[in-house]
This record gives C-alpha cells, structure tokens and sequence, in this order.
C-alpha cells in the first residue's frame, strides 16, 4: 500500500476514533479520554489492543490486517469463535471496505473502556466478559450494525458466490487445462 492509500486510512480512522470517543465521554463516562491513539503498519503487525497504557486508556491498530479496499465485493468480517455468532458484537457480512476497520476500532475502544471502569469501580472482570460485551454492544449498534445490509441476504449471496467458486475449481474441463 502507498504512502496516499495509507494517509487516508489513518485520516479515516483517526476521524471515526474522536468520533466514538466523543460518543464514550457523552454516553458512558463524561472523563473518559484516550490518552494513546496508534495506528501500526508493521507488516509483522497482526492483532490490535486495547487497554490500560501507562498514561490511561488507549488502543493500537494493527492497520495492514484491517485496511483493503473490496471495491464492493462481498467478504466476511469474523469475531472471536465464542461470540463470532452474536447478532450484536458477532461477526458480519458486508462490501464496505472501511467496515471492518470500525469493527476492530470499536472492539478495541470498549477494552480501553473496560479497563477505564476497572479504575474507577474497582471491579474486574474477564477481558471479553460481560462488561467489555456491554460496552461493545452499545457501540456496536451506535456504529456499525446499523450500517449494515441484511445480514440474512449478505449471507446466502457470499455462499452462492462460494459455491459458484468452488464449482469452477471441481469442473473437470478446467481442472484439466490449468493442470496443463
């Protein structure tokens, strides 16, 4: 990816983050303040975080693995496997390239927002228990679900559109000539 593609990405991303976390300090907790905002393009980079950093709440974007542009093709956005089905904060279908940016900003900012309640209530809990799950929904469903196609019609064209794929590779007469 060039130097322009990757610029405005992190444009698009630093925007969408200030939008949310004006969002956090309206509707959840008035103080809450990301005090460290890194957008990563190591290509060695494979997970994003969010959390507790030194100087408070934070995330960091593994941006290689969340930013590729689909020009409108159909693809599916997976979730951890134990909510990956979640209507809510589960996985999703969609042919916007930026969607599954918002996902992985919105996933790390409710850890950054679970730690912050750690610090305030004293109370912990798992990292994808049901407080980080609280915060997710609401963001979920403030961001991105609303955002997105019918999950039911997304789901039976990106299968037809595998099967068709799957048929071309097992039709013999194409099997054969690309063996040659």
């Amino acid at each position: 990816m060039n130097s322009l593609e990757k610029a405005k990405w992190n444009k698009y991303a630093n925007d969408y983050i200030r939008k949310v976390e004006a969002f956090c300090q309206r509707e959840i907790y008035k103080k809450f303040k990301l005090s460290s905002v890194k957008l990563d393009w190591s290509i060695n980079r494979r997970s994003s975080r969010g959390g507790m950093y030194a100087d408070g709440p934070g995330i960091n974007i593994a941006m290689m693995g969340c930013c590729r542009d689909h020009k409108g093709q159909i693809y599916r956005v997976y979730e951890y496997s134990s909510f990956n089905d979640d209507p809510d904060i589960g996985g999703f279908y969609t042919r916007r390239s930026y969607d599954k940016l918002d996902m992985v900003i919105l996933h790390e900012i409710a850890h950054a927002l679970q730690y912050y309640s750690y610090k305030i209530n004293r109370h912990r809990c798992k990292p994808h228990g049901p407080v980080w799950k609280n915060f997710y929904s609401r963001l979920r469903n403030a961001f991105l679900n609303y955002t997105l196609e019918n999950q039911h019609d997304m789901a039976d064209e990106y299968q037809r559109i595998k099967d068709e794929i799957v048929g071309i590779k097992r039709d013999p007469l194409i099997a054969r000539a690309a063996s040659k």
